[in-house]
């Protein structure tokens, strides 16, 4: 990864952890001063703050170093010494349903914050290209699945971009269950076909799922054949000429223009060897190594450009762009929808990762997030919006599992203690705690893990 990417990744990390975990702890801070606690410290970040202020209230703002998380630290009898004056502002002696809406209102302002993000993306549009196939191959092909079919449909729910494609395969290819799939045909017929996901190898990872299925995008025309070249750069000073068409690159067969960008995007140094067709004979030719790219000093190239698509492609493709847009009224009920689904199929995923349905390779960590942060922001402002919306959702979500040392955690041992008709234990609360720390720290230690494999893989 270049410099510039990992700066960028680090630098939209923390914007989008800054404000996920502010708007959540502001949630405990807000409905705790409601409700009369006194709050000693609202902190973003964990580690010894590197700024601080006090408010009017004697509440401690403060910002630290590390940049996974931050709490709200109210006035509590099993902290420290309260003098009795100040026994009523503090936690403990709130009564059970007050205690417990301290807790929700950080999960639940994740997803008032997630809804606000989707209603501004559907306010401002965002572009999309409608969820057209290419040539579609392997079970999709057998499936009876056409070229410039447009997926309408797929098991009873309204597809409209590739995101809801990808949400409704991955999800229906663990399980392996066959899904109906509703198309549009090139000649504009409406169509059902039926995926048969029962058939995929039980061997066929999840990341494997898509690529096994045979899904294959709508792209341009573009075959592997030089349109021109470079001079000064690889190509052109090793021999190769505007009309020779690629076929191999260092023995990866290439059937079109997106295959040499693919396979030379992943080469590192020299030399290579490019197989080509010339006045219909095949020849080779070995261009030393890449050069750095005149326009781009981050990147390297051969120095070859392809031909151009012809008009009507251009135009076919044009009109596949759109932009996924509503008025501001309108956008309310799209944006409960949008939080509706996703929220289903996360619950879903989540279940399937505790009953071993799917793999824990799905976990990521804070090097993912980072550069799918960096990646939707390159996009587009509507593309980072509904990137900040998703990880708002997961947050909350994640944050009501009953889990000690999260807030699901904590309100599970306040119904308990509702039940029992006292207080835990310290004891008992210090080894649920442990507990609640030792498996959130194995858990971030394998999305860490799985992160630095998807990095160098």
């Amino acid at each position: 990864m270049m410099l510039t990417t990992i700066l960028g990744s680090v630098f939209w990390l923390i914007i989008t952890l800054g404000v996920l975990v502010t708007f959540h702890e502001l949630g405990h801070f807000w409905v705790a001063r409601l409700f009369k606690v006194k709050v000693l410290r609202f902190c973003v970040g964990f580690g010894k703050p590197i700024w601080s202020r006090f408010d009017r209230q004697g509440t401690e703002i403060a910002v630290a170093p590390i940049p996974l998380g931050g709490y709200v630290k109210l006035l509590d009898v099993r902290d420290c010494d309260v003098a009795a004056e100040e026994l009523q502002y503090t936690y403990n002696h709130k009564p059970y349903w007050q205690k417990m809406l301290i807790m929700f209102a950080g999960p639940a302002f994740n997803f008032i914050l997630a809804f606000m993000l989707y209603w501004l993306m559907f306010v401002v549009g965002k572009d999309e290209i409608q969820p057209t196939l290419g040539e579609p191959v392997k079970l999709m092909a057998q499936a009876g699945f056409m070229h410039k079919d447009q997926l309408k449909e797929i098991d009873g729910q309204v597809i409209r971009t590739w995101s809801d494609v990808s949400l409704s395969l991955i999800t229906a290819g663990i399980d392996r269950r066959d899904i109906d799939v509703m198309v549009e045909t090139g000649s504009g017929t409406l169509t059902n076909r039926v995926l048969q996901l029962s058939t995929l190898s039980e061997e066929v990872s999840e990341e494997q799922l898509i690529e096994h299925i045979g899904l294959k995008p709508y792209r341009v025309p573009l075959a592997a054949r030089m349109a021109e070249l470079d001079a000064g750069l690889p190509a052109a000073k090793a021999g190769l000429q505007a009309g020779d068409e690629i076929i191999q690159i260092n023995g990866q067969s290439v059937a079109d223009w997106y295959d040499v960008v693919t396979v030379i995007s992943k080469l590192k140094q020299g030399p290579i060897q490019v197989d080509f067709i010339r006045n219909q004979r095949p020849q080779s030719i070995t261009v030393p190594a890449l050069a750095v790219d005149p326009d781009n000093p981050e990147r390297k190239v051969l120095g070859i450009r392809p031909d151009q698509p012809s008009d009507a492609d251009k135009a076919y493709f044009n009109n596949l762009l759109f932009s996924l847009s509503y008025g501001p009224i309108e956008s309310i009920p799209q944006a409960a929808m949008q939080m509706g689904k996703i929220t289903s199929k996360s619950l879903e995923m989540m279940w399937k990762l505790v009953t071993g349905k799917a793999s824990v390779k799905n976990l990521s960590g804070p090097i993912t997030i980072a550069q799918v942060a960096n990646d939707s922001a390159a996009r587009g402002f509507s593309w980072y919006l509904s990137f900040l919306a998703l990880v708002s959702l997961s947050l909350g979500i994640i944050n009501l599992m009953p889990v000690p040392m999260l807030d699901g955690g904590q309100m599970l041992f306040l119904t308990i203690e509702k039940i029992k008709g006292s207080p835990l234990s310290e004891q008992f609360e210090m080894k649920a705690q442990f507990i609640g720390m030792f498996m959130l720290i194995c858990l971030m230690t394998l999305a860490f893990y799985n992160d630095i494999l998807r990095s160098v893989s």
